[in-house]
């Protein structure tokens, strides 16, 4: 995804110049269909990015209810249940990457029908996912109760932020009682080692009404 947007910003920016060009060319000949015609084409090229990029003014307006949609539809990929995230309380983004690679941590305010929800979820909460588009070639450890396994440690660790501006770290959530955890991951082979090399990794807490979404790709 991102090297197709990268393409097409290349695109983009070898077509200005052609098209400014051509339109001196179509102004100094008086050519004055050629040069509307490519004035136009020239408007669309500059507020398209401007209206993707979320930079043109009022595009939010179009953005928002697609973005809610889509977060709907990926939390009840996540959990078989529909949900928005709710209130933003803690962020933590590292620089990402060409490729994608880089760390992310998300920790959201569920609301109170949500957390309700997940004190007593569906049982195929527990059989069936998370199980993303996204990640349908990782593999995935379905939702489960904690306290944490110890045995999944490396998963953890792999996943792991300190939380520097809250007042409970991730392993107080993994360690208390009426929380769950799942996670979705590859692997990365070396020969005679195997290292957790991507993973999204997802703690609910209904009595807290928080859900934390981490992302860390190499």
């Amino acid at each position: 995804m991102i090297l197709i947007i990268l393409f097409l910003i290349l695109v983009l920016l070898i077509s200005y110049p052609i098209i400014c060009y051509k339109i001196f060319k179509a102004f100094r000949k008086k050519d004055k269909r050629k040069f509307y015609r490519l004035s136009t084409l020239l408007l669309i090229l500059v507020l398209i990015p401007g209206f993707f990029f979320k930079i043109l003014p009022g595009s939010d307006f179009f953005w928002q209810p697609v973005e809610k949609i889509q977060e709907k539809n990926y939390n009840e990929e996540l959990t078989g249940f529909e949900f928005n995230d709710g209130k933003l309380i803690y962020e933590y983004e590292t620089e990402r990457f060409f490729n994608g690679d880089g760390y992310s941590i998300w920790i959201y305010e569920l609301d109170e029908k949500t957390a309700d929800y997940f004190k007593n979820p569906n049982p195929s909460f527990f059989k069936e996912y998370p199980t993303t588009d996204l990640r349908n070639h990782w593999q995935t450890e379905f939702w489960k109760k904690t306290p944490f396994d110890k045995k999944e440690k490396k998963f953890l660790d792999f996943a792991h932020s300190s939380l520097d501006t809250l007042d409970f770290e991730l392993e107080d959530l993994l360690n208390e009682e009426g929380n769950y955890y799942g996670y979705e991951y590859y692997i990365h082979n070396f020969g005679d080692r195997e290292l957790v090399g991507d993973i999204d990794f997802y703690i609910i807490c209904p009595n807290r009404k928080i859900m934390v979404k981490i992302n860390h790709n190499t």
